[in-house]
């Protein structure tokens, strides 16, 4: 089915067979935890006894030690350097962790970036593959299902290594812990988390011998010959000291060495001691790396003083060199000049790709006081208004190089070079600009938080990052009403009642898109209103509301049409033929869905075209014309594989799937449905994995595969539960009920038969309640002329 607004994205479904010789031991495909974790040092000393430790703890064989760890220690003091280094180790070993290993950082004691509970499960649970409709709303349930699929994994022989870095309560980890018992964390906090039932390894100071080490090794490791350590290893101790054994401020003043050569241990530890006099106000530990800090800023130019201190002001996680430069106001090779330079005083840290950064939490909280204290409040302004340009303007660039016709054709002007870019750039920018926006909203700039918002929520949806996406668009629906901007309003309404029925939640999209309607036709906006009422049929075509959807899809084609909008009139058209063919009106179907490829083919939206053929195939499929509509959906897919479109492409592949069941070609139809369930399976789209499985059971039944397709079934109508779709749920139990029935298992079968029929009955498809209550009387007759009679 085709969604209208201004990028003309679309979202189709599979259409489900219906065949009596048309089940839950389809190979299992491991959705993939994270694999990756932020990169370890290369020179650490003094911790070999806590990584062993930790390891021992690791081990599958560590039967009987809580599966918690907690490292705890001062700020400063390598907590996170050590929990890495021992997974790192843990990872290295055959067979510990086949499942991988999920990583995140709570930010527990940085206020601006703290993660929540309830966004981390949110990123452990997508991580694990748990698509966003299947992720509860509240914190409990979304705890007991990320405890679930753990639990299911190490039972399967996939086990997975949980880091959770800087927690600063036990409140902030106790949903994430497992409940199996052998699924192990690593947390790292600054705190004991008494509360919890954890190991705790307490991480002290580096002893004097480890961190003169560190600094000699820190300087070798820039070049072999500097002998500085060795030739004043009075100086060195007494650096060791004045930084009072915590890693942070020991690199922090190797650093200082590493860039002047020829500058002795004792001039630096002179000017550290004068640094410990001047805050002997703070604790030991926060004069220690405050020292360290001072020491190194007053080394930087007044270039790289200005933008670290203007790096605070960057709201997401990380940044890339080009938001760096534009905080800065100058151009990349020179941020990237002046990154390289705080790198190497360890004022900023290197992300997890080349061209990312990120700043610890003690740095962070640093910059923004040398920020406050150098009163760049106004130069502060001027750099955000800069990057709130840059995101709002290359994100626009992005939308419409990814979604407007779907063309991969170089644009002129635009920075990317197809599609791929754009997406690609959005991806590893998605949780700055989520972010920015719901920065900018909080921070009552609305017209940021409205313009990214329209901009990158086309994208959340089409990758399924639907969670995201509604809590994006609830807050620029609020900013756009305080612009008073109604326009913008009746999008983002409609986006949200998208997202809203993508997550399976119809009464909330019916209502989303009924306020977009009501609020166009308040304000005159006739595109606005079509695009709702195209948007609201694809809900009540989910509803099953079949002449309400034609009858809201007419109207937006007949309010396009009038105002010379072609392009919205065939995406309505395309719409209208999916519903008729859905109804079996499948003469007239055909004919629209042609009128509307002609149009698409015209305008040069290629996406468009292909899923207009998509739909084609489906009416000429159950018009009996097989062969053409086998080569319609074949067209389709070759065209949606050109455009990097991986959820239509899926859609089409489990048409094209039906199509070649529907024409006997069962084993090529099992490889195109399975071939859409991987897709699926990897964009966390559960209703359509739900889908593609029952057709996938069809397959097995015609093949009589009994029990591969009473699995495939079986599996199916679980989806279908979860994703809260009834109609599809008795379809499948009716299906479930033939294989059984075939199987011999008759009292199943009429079991079965009978939990369809009643769901039919209750969705008001009381023809197919009629058909199943039937099959479960002739299951019965057959069962008593057996002895096998039912209870």
């Amino acid at each position: 089915m085709t969604t209208h607004n201004e990028f003309g994205g679309r979202a189709e479904h599979v259409i489900q067979g219906r065949d009596i010789g048309v089940t839950f031991n389809l190979p299992h495909r491991p959705s993939p935890a994270l694999a990756g974790l932020p990169p370890c040092s290369t020179t650490f000393v003094g911790r070999d006894r806590q990584v062993r430790s930790l390891i021992e703890g690791l081990a599958p064989s560590a039967e009987g030690q809580a599966p918690v760890a907690v490292v705890t220690g001062p700020a400063g003091v390598g907590k996170t350097e050590l929990v890495l280094q021992a997974a790192r180790h843990a990872l290295r070993q055959p067979d510990w962790f086949p499942g991988g290993v999920l990583f995140v950082d709570l930010f527990g004691y940085d206020s601006a970036r703290r993660v929540s509970p309830s966004q981390a499960l949110v990123t452990l649970l997508h991580a694990l593959g748990v698509p966003s409709e299947h992720v509860p709303p509240d914190l409990p349930e979304r705890s007991q299902l990320f405890r679930t699929a753990l639990a299911e994994r190490a039972e399967a022989g996939r086990r997975v290594l949980v880091v959770l870095d800087n927690a600063s309560s036990e409140e902030d980890i106790r949903h994430l812990l497992p409940s199996d018992g052998s699924t192990p964390v690593l947390v790292s906090s600054r705190h004991t988390l008494a509360g919890l039932d954890a190991r705790l390894q307490r991480l002290g100071l580096l002893p004097t011998d480890a961190g003169v080490t560190l600094l000699r090794d820190v300087l070798r490791q820039a070049c072999e010959r500097d002998t500085r350590v060795s030739d004043a290893p009075q100086d060195a101790k007494r650096l060791t000291e004045l930084c009072d054994g915590l890693p942070l401020a020991l690199r922090i003043v190797a650093s200082l060495l590493v860039d002047r050569p020829n500058r002795p241990l004792s001039s630096i530890r002179q000017a550290l001691e004068d640094g410990h006099s001047r805050l002997d106000t703070l604790s030991r530990e926060e004069r220690a790396v405050r020292a360290a800090f001072d020491l190194s800023y007053e080394q930087l130019s007044a270039d790289q003083a200005r933008l670290f201190r203007l790096l605070c002001l960057n709201p997401g996680p990380d940044f890339s060199t080009e938001a760096a430069a534009q905080l800065n106001g100058s151009g990349i090779p020179e941020a990237d000049r002046l990154l390289d330079g705080l790198a190497r005083m360890h004022l900023v840290e290197f992300g997890r790709t080349d061209g990312r950064w990120r700043l610890h939490d003690l740095v962070h909280l640093y910059a923004a006081d040398c920020l406050r204290a150098e009163g760049d409040e106004s130069d502060g302004g001027e750099s955000l208004h800069r990057l709130w340009l840059h995101y709002c303007g290359v994100s626009l660039d992005a939308k419409d190089r990814a979604f407007v016709n779907g063309d991969d054709a170089q644009r002129a002007g635009s920075r990317f070079k197809g599609r791929a870019d754009a997406l690609g750039w959005l991806e590893v920018e998605r949780h700055c600009l989520m972010a920015v926006a719901l920065t900018t909203h909080r921070g009552g700039d609305d017209v940021v938080c409205v313009a990214i918002a329209l901009h990158i929520s086309p994208f959340l949806q089409e990758r399924r990052y639907l969670d995201d996406a509604v809590t994006l668009l609830t807050a620029a629906v609020e900013s756009s009403r305080n612009l008073k901007e109604p326009g913008d309003e009746t999008i983002l309404l409609t986006r949200l009642g998208l997202a809203y029925r993508d997550l399976r939640k119809l009464k909330k999209s019916v209502r989303a898109h009924a306020r977009a309607i009501t609020l166009s036709r308040k304000h005159k906006d006739p595109h606005g209103r079509a695009s709702a009422l195209n948007n609201l049929g694809l809900t009540l075509y989910d509803l099953r509301r079949f002449e309400e959807a034609v009858d809201a899809h007419a109207k937006a084609e007949k309010i396009f049409r009038r105002i010379g909008d072609e392009h919205g009139a065939a995406q309505a058209l395309s719409n209208i033929g999916e519903t008729l063919t859905a109804v079996g009106r499948t003469g007239e179907a055909a004919g629209i869905h042609r009128r509307a490829a002609k149009i698409y083919r015209a305008s040069g939206d290629r996406l468009g075209y292909a899923q207009a053929l998509g739909g084609l195939g489906m009416a000429l499929r159950n018009d009996g014309k097989l062969k053409k509509a086998v080569a319609a959906h074949t067209k389709a897919v070759s065209l949606l594989r050109e455009l990097d479109a991986p959820h239509p492409l899926a859609i089409e592949l489990g048409n094209l799937g039906v199509g070649l069941f529907m024409a006997q070609r069962y084993k090529e139809s099992r490889a195109a449905q399975e071939a859409a369930l991987e897709i699926f399976e990897r964009m966390g789209d559960r209703h359509s994995q739900a889908k593609v499985l029952g057709n996938i059971g069809l397959v097995r039944q015609k093949q009589e595969k009994w029990t591969k397709a009473a699995q495939a079934h079986t599996e199916a109508a679980e989806l279908f539960t979860e994703t809260g779709d009834d109609h599809g749920l008795a379809m499948e139990l009716e299906n479930l009920a033939k294989a059984l029935a075939n199987k011999g298992l008759l009292a199943e079968a009429f079991e079965s038969f009978l939990l369809a029929a009643g769901l039919y009955e209750q969705v008001g498809d009381t023809a197919s309640a009629r058909t199943a209550a039937k099959w479960a009387d002739v299951v019965c007759e057959v069962a008593e002329e057996l002895d096998a009679v039912p209870d």
